[in-house]
Order: structure tokens, then sequence, then C-alpha cells
């Protein structure tokens, strides 16, 4: 017997339909791959995926900020003989950190009041400082300024070369009003 042209019994679909079989394909492919990513880890070893604290990153091993009222121009790390963490209106804040290894071209500078009953973030480490000597890290500030914007108080300073990663210097420092001086104080 003869059999029609282009009735071959096969399975035909319209384009219509291939386009829709082809998003169901993607999205299965796509749903597939989420479960595997989700059971697995996105490691592919079944750790799960964010940063575990590496040694370095451990509070006490911190590089330490030194405070002070100058920076060595030779150095630039605050000056042996301006070191002092407590600070008045009129002196300048000064504070240098001293790295091993390679300093990073900026830095993000966290700020927290630590004197209340919870520490509060009165400067977000958002955004980048610029380091004025490639060499080191090192900043001079007005007090004035500083007490304009965050009053008296004890205060904890962290600095991050990224602001989403670990700090990699910390130090404290108090700021006093203009009636008391820091050779008056304790």
């Amino acid at each position: 017997m003869a059999r029609r042209l282009g009735n071959d019994e096969r399975f035909v679909l319209s384009p219509r339909a291939r386009r829709i079989a082809g998003w169901v394909a993607a999205i299965l492919l796509v749903l597939g791959i989420a479960v595997v990513v989700g059971v697995l880890g996105g490691d592919g070893d079944g750790t799960p995926i964010g940063s575990t604290p590496s040694p370095s990153s451990v509070a006490g091993d911190r590089t330490a900020i030194t405070f002070g009222t100058a920076i060595d121009p030779a150095t630039g790390k605050v000056a042996e003989a301006a070191k002092v963490d407590r600070f008045a209106a009129g002196d300048t804040f000064a504070y240098s950190v001293a790295l091993v290894g390679a300093v990073p071209e900026a830095v993000y500078v966290e700020v927290l009041r630590t004197g209340g009953a919870a520490d509060e973030i009165v400067q977000e480490p958002v955004e980048a400082q610029i380091l004025p000597d490639p060499d080191s890290i090192g900043f001079t500030v007005p007090t004035d300024d500083l007490l304009a914007v965050f009053g008296s108080g004890t205060y904890l300073m962290r600095i991050y070369v990224e602001p989403a990663g670990e700090p990699i210097a910390e130090g404290s420092f108090e700021l006093v009003g203009a009636d008391i001086s820091p050779s008056a104080a304790p």
C-alpha cells in the first residue's frame, strides 16, 4: 500500500509548541542547577559559601592604631613625642598604622562610640580614604571637626582595606570637650 507524503507517523510539534518546550526545558535546567548548588554548597564540596576567619583576622592579632597630635613627616607615622589617645578642642587628631607588608592605596575607616550601653556606629566604612603617603597609613584631622560630628566620648576606630572585609587595625581614643585639656586628664 502506498503512503501519503508527509504522514510518516512521527511526533511533530508546531513552532509555538517547540518554543514552549524549549522554555520548559530551560526552566527545568536552571531549577536543577539551583538544587545541586543548594545541596552541595557553592563550592561543590558541601561546605557553605562564605568567609571563614583567617588566623590574621582575630581581634588580638590586629595591628594597633597609634594616636597622637602630629605625624612625623620622615616616617609617615605618629611622632613618638606626640603619642596620646585623648584629644580636646584645638588639638590636632593624628593616627597611623604600622603595617607589615604592602600598604593599600586607600582604606576605609569605621568609628564606634563605645561609652554607652551598646556600641554605636558614628562613621561607617563606606567612603574610601586615599592615603596621602603611599608608604604608610597616616592622617591628621582637626579635633574640633571630630567633636562637631561625633561629640565627646570614648571611641573605637577600625581600619579596613575593603569595607565588607575584616579590619586590619583598630584602636581606642577619647574626645573631650573644650573645658577639659588632655594634659589635665589623669
